[in-house]
């Protein structure tokens, strides 16, 4: 009894089941689609630097508008002649697409397109601190 019920409340009766008409597109809600617009993406690729291929690849990177940086032997301390030809080959190929390459520390370097800009933060000197005069509550 309690199944038959049930079932009744689930399945309905006929009169209770709503009729199906086709229904008009004014009553749709149309959803808006979030479109992303890419010249405001800022799109960074992070890569390895170890041949020939690597500055190629990150050459291709930055001329598609990709900022890249690449890990590096230590430029300091391991560089040698072939590595030397390898960052001049990079910065050959870069210059074509009018990219640039620069140095962020000792084992990394950041290839960039022509259409960014960096520039180095120059703080201000700090003033004397004056100590703050005590108020008074009286």
């Amino acid at each position: 009894m309690v199944l038959k019920s049930i079932k009744k409340m689930f399945g309905g009766t006929d009169e209770n089941q709503l009729k199906s008409a086709p229904v008009s597109l004014d009553d749709y809600v149309e959803v808006p689609v979030k479109v992303h617009d890419d010249s405001n993406i800022v799109k960074i690729k992070v890569c390895e630097l170890d041949d020939y291929r690597d500055a190629t690849d990150i050459a291709v990177m930055v001329e598609a508008g990709y900022i890249v940086i690449a890990n590096t032997i230590d430029l300091d301390r391991e560089m040698d002649e072939e590595y030397a030809k390898l960052l001049k080959y990079l910065k050959d190929k870069l210059l074509d697409s009018n990219g640039t390459i620069i140095r962020l520390c000792d084992n990394k370097i950041m290839a960039i397109p022509n259409n960014v800009i960096i520039e180095k933060l120059v703080k201000e000197p700090e003033t004397e601190k004056s100590e703050p005069e005590p108020t008074s509550n009286e």
